[in-house]
């Protein structure tokens, strides 16, 4: 895949995807530790999340920001940023953003 499929692909099904036990097997992050992840748990969950959806292995991640009490948490893979955020159901949304 190169890097253009990888943006079509991003700016295609990048956004709104509920992290649910199945999207997280594999991952380094347990489910019951979403709740308080830090900024580098956040990267490694979406970086493992961008890995599922796109086939891609990720070779650079980077946690921004880490916001458990307001459920919020920021960073980038690869080129792209993501942000993972707590809906009004209670679940995980992980988004990756193209820039502009």
């Amino acid at each position: 895949m190169d890097h253009s499929d990888l943006l079509f692909l991003v700016e295609d099904i990048g956004k709104g995807n509920v992290l649910d036990s199945e999207m997280l097997e594999g991952c380094s992050v347990a489910a019951h530790e979403l709740d308080d992840m830090d900024e580098v748990m956040a990267a490694k969950v979406a970086a493992h999340v961008f890995q599922e959806l796109y086939g891609h292995i990720v070779q650079s991640i980077k946690g921004d920001q880490a916001d458990p009490d307001e459920g919020i948490w920021t960073g980038k893979v690869e080129e792209f940023d993501f942000r993972i955020t707590r809906n009004d159901d209670g679940d995980l949304i992980v988004d990756f953003l193209v820039r502009q």
